[in-house]
């Protein structure tokens, strides 16, 4: 937390999600004076409040340069690499928490409402799996994110090429890969198939690569006997989406390093 009076601003770590609302999230959206660091401070004073979650204890968090985040002496230096999402494994949820503040003193700060600046909508390209689509939309839209599943998105006769303006607000795409088509080589018999995804699905993912750039675009494809993922995109990454949370890990990952501010518990209970 920023104070105007710079003495009375630090951080508090390896605090519980009930004691933060009970002894600062409550009293200061109902614009009572509270407690940080042994201080009673006015919530009219502060100028930037910045809170963030981790599976880690705080002492285990590094900073860009290697420095504990706990131990770090730039408080400007840590605060705005918890903003940029360059603290690996810490996941900015200031908006959880604020999101009722109504003081215009808290509202003109940027980093307090971290969502009104930053992205929202996401490309959703979609193999023939149901399942895998309805997951994952629905994982997205938990984290307060709107899901553009291309192949429903209404076309007017246009190609997703020629639509390119209807769309400069989204940085991100997932591409979910199930297999769909069986081939094989012309020198095999045709019981010897391998699946694969959809071909119109491969074209579209190298659209997507040149739009947003390969650290924007993330595959998941379904674990599955004889399912032959493409090789042919260097530097993108491929996860197995699984029965488990690693692939919801990854999802809370992957848009936090893109710029989106998301707040992963969510998703992960």
């Amino acid at each position: 937390m920023e104070y105007s009076e710079p003495e009375k601003s630090g951080f508090r770590f390896n605090i519980s999600k009930e004691e933060l609302d009970r002894t600062f999230a409550t009293p200061f959206t109902d614009g009572k004076s509270f407690w940080f660091l042994g201080r009673l401070l006015n919530p009219l004073k502060v100028i930037k409040v910045v809170l963030f979650w981790s599976y880690e204890s705080a002492d285990k968090l590094k900073l860009p340069n290697q420095e504990s985040f706990v131990t770090g002496k730039d408080k400007k230096y840590q605060i705005e690499s918890i903003l940029k999402a360059k603290v690996r494994g810490a996941y900015v949820c200031t908006e959880e928490f604020l999101a009722s503040i109504q003081k215009p003193e808290v509202s003109n700060q940027s980093s307090e409402t971290p969502l009104r600046n930053t992205p929202r909508r996401i490309f959703v390209l979609s193999s023939s799996d149901d399942s895998m689509k309805q997951a994952l939309t629905g994982a997205l839209t938990k984290l307060s994110l709107s899901p553009i599943v291309i192949h429903e998105e209404p076309s007017q006769g246009r190609k997703i090429l020629e639509r390119n303006a209807d769309y400069t607000d989204v940085k991100f795409a997932v591409v979910l890969l199930s297999p769909d088509d069986h081939v094989y080589g012309k020198d095999d018999k045709t019981t010897k198939t391998r699946l694969k995804p959809r071909q119109d699905v491969i074209l579209i993912v190298g659209y997507l690569l040149g739009k947003l750039g390969k650290g924007n675009v993330l595959v998941f494809f379904k674990e599955f006997p004889n399912f032959e993922i493409t090789n042919d995109f260097e530097g993108i990454k491929f996860v197995a989406f699984d029965d488990r949370s690693s692939w919801k890990l990854a999802l809370i990952r992957e848009l936090t390093r893109s710029g989106y501010v998301v707040e992963g518990e969510r998703i992960l209970k």
